[in-house]
């Protein structure tokens, strides 16, 4: 049901996808889609299963601890380049609903909120992973908030769907980015 109603919320949008619709999509009654709550709680259910998958918190997840413990910075770049082109395509879709929906709920706005905590939370526990390439005179606080900045949805729509890039060509930028501005 879950999956139905990322996919709804994906393809119609937040305030255009109806219970009925979900239900629909799933395959089920609207009673047992409203079971689960109410549509805020099913985006934010879709949210989390896009980013968490399986239930495990992202960087505990044995890609980002292989990519934390790393030291090369070869090996990082590798790895941060292969879960952005694995990850922006299953979570790229529900979190662009799920920004989208944020102006016009107060529970989804205070969710995306926390969204952007964590995510600044992890971007930074991956800058402190790297701590030891980073620039002369550039502080951890300062390389989070770059790596963060740049590695959000709106910089990844912008040259995917605004400008077309590939989302190769987009991963290689990024990377290069990263490499150019954060270490030495």
């Amino acid at each position: 049901m879950i999956a139905a109603a990322a996919e709804c919320f994906t393809r119609f949008g937040f305030a255009e996808t109806t219970m009925k619709a979900i239900a629909a999509h799933a395959g089920v009654s609207a009673q047992t889609v409203f079971a689960h709550g109410g549509k805020a709680a099913l985006l934010l259910a879709a949210v989390d299963r896009s980013i968490a998958g399986d239930g495990v918190p992202l960087l505990a997840q044995d890609r980002f601890q292989q990519m934390l413990n790393a030291r090369a910075k070869d090996e990082k770049l590798r790895m941060l380049r292969e879960i952005t082109v694995d990850w922006l395509p299953a979570a790229g879709p529900i979190l662009r609903s799920f920004r989208e929906a944020a102006p016009g709920d107060p529970e989804i706005a205070a969710a995306w909120e926390e969204y952007e905590r964590r995510r600044y939370s992890d971007a930074r526990a991956i800058i402190e992973s790297c701590s030891h390439l980073l620039r002369s005179g550039l502080t951890v606080e300062r390389a989070t908030d770059i790596y963060w900045a740049a590695l959000n949805l709106q910089t990844a729509d912008a040259l995917l769907l605004g400008r077309g890039w590939s989302l190769a060509d987009y991963a290689d930028w990024l990377m290069d980015g990263m490499d150019r501005l954060l270490f030495r």
